[in-house]
């Protein structure tokens, strides 16, 4: 009997290993955005996220990311300290073709990343 619980213990627990590692590296966002089109997602201070930037149809496009002040308080769900601000873009690149950049939130909240001069497909990790 011992044998069977210890068996279905290793199995459950491989299970959700494995099931934390399928469906726990989901993208923050991934979006094809046009000229000043702009989309927010909500992370936490200190993550360290990867954006991949590929430029549709040629040429060249300026992508930013810059923190969402007005959904970080829309959301704030009663916070006693609301919400921080956060001035500057954390992310401010013109990308030719593909780019991937690493960046590293500075306080929690929704950002919201911008594309102008063209449209490209944005994922964030």
């Amino acid at each position: 009997m011992d044998r069977r619980r210890f068996v279905a213990g290793v199995a459950t627990a491989a299970t959700a290993a494995l099931a934390g590692c399928a469906f726990g590296d989901e993208a923050e966002l991934s979006a094809e955005l046009e000229d000043d089109d702009g989309k927010s997602f909500e992370v936490e201070e200190g993550d360290e996220l990867e954006v991949s930037v590929t430029v549709e149809e040629g040429g060249t496009v300026d992508v930013w990311i810059s923190y969402d002040l007005d959904e970080t308080v829309e959301n704030a769900d009663g916070d006693e300290d609301g919400a921080r601000a956060y001035s500057g873009p954390v992310l401010d690149e013109t990308v030719e073709g593909e780019e991937t950049f690493e960046v590293e939130i500075p306080t929690d909240g929704y950002y919201e990343v911008t594309v102008t001069g063209g449209s490209a497909q944005v994922t964030v990790e």
